[in-house]
């Protein structure tokens, strides 16, 4: 009876890992992200993300969003800080690339989307102060013999599509045989479990999930040498800067209180990857 309710739970774990949001811990004692808020009698700002981009936004199980359908880090800090500006925070998701483009439309008010603070983006929004320090990682399979992107060349490898990887590869002064660009990372990492692809990059924290979730199959290794740091911050149109020091006003001190570190931790402790 005992090997067939291991057995019996294992086939549920990995029909689990086939559905297309992020799983949470089925502890029912474990942390659960505190859900915004919502005043009628508030102003509605409209936030512009990419829901795919474990553990900053993701599309949550039943009972665990934030937000509409939507949990990560992003979620909770712009949840937290409209509950103390006193406005509602809407969601609209949409492919990364398309970000920039609804803020300069005002089809949304701002974007917290785990996006790289860069100068070309610096001169088509307004930044936030930097609340999140990151870097670009290698995913690669377990059997694989590289360790660095130097011993990559000559491979197939796999970006999304107008992130700081995809920018780090194209410009990158290594021969790659192909990049494959995808509009999120799961396809991605899918495509190099399958062995479509030799190497997916993508941001640290990404990395560290994906190869936490699927340890048996992929892992994953930083190259400081050719990626360095980067810091992620909120966009804002380039006219409004007084919504912007408002949010920084915020921002500032949960930064200082740890408060982004505090999410990073309980994100990555309790929920995991889409598969």
């Amino acid at each position: 009876m005992k090997k067939f309710i291991v057995i019996f739970l294992a086939v549920v774990f990995v029909s689990a890992a086939l559905i297309s949001c992020v799983q949470a811990d089925s502890d029912t004692e474990r942390w659960r992200p505190e859900p915004a808020v919502f005043n009628p009698d508030w102003p509605t700002l409209i936030m512009g993300t990419s829901a795919g981009f474990f553990p900053f936004e993701f599309v949550a199980m039943e009972g665990e969003a934030v937000n509409a359908r939507y949990a990560g880090i992003d979620i909770s800090l712009a949840a937290r800080i409209g509950r103390e500006l006193e406005v509602n925070i809407e969601i609209m998701d949409m492919e990364f690339p398309g970000l920039i483009f609804a803020l300069q439309s005002r089809e949304v008010d701002f974007v917290a989307a785990a996006m790289t603070i860069r100068p070309d983006r610096a001169e088509q929004v307004n930044f936030s102060v930097p609340y999140f320090t990151a870097g670009q990682w290698a995913v690669v399979r377990q059997d694989s013999p590289f360790q660095s992107i130097a011993d990559l060349a000559g491979t197939v490898v796999g970006v999304q599509i107008g992130t700081t990887g995809d920018f780090s590869v194209t410009d990158g002064n290594i021969n790659f045989q192909d990049i494959v660009r995808f509009n999120q990372p799961a396809p991605g990492i899918l495509d190099l479990i399958g062995g479509s692809i030799d190497v997916f990059v993508i941001d640290a924290a990404v990395a560290r999930a994906f190869a936490a979730t699927h340890h048996e199959q992929i892992r994953a290794f930083p190259d400081m040498d050719f990626f360095g740091a980067e810091q992620y911050g909120m966009a804002f149109h380039l006219e409004d800067t007084e919504l912007r020091d408002r949010f920084n006003s915020v921002l500032e001190r949960l930064i200082a209180e740890g408060y982004v570190e505090y999410l990073y931790s309980q994100y990555t402790t309790y929920f995991s990857p889409a598969q």
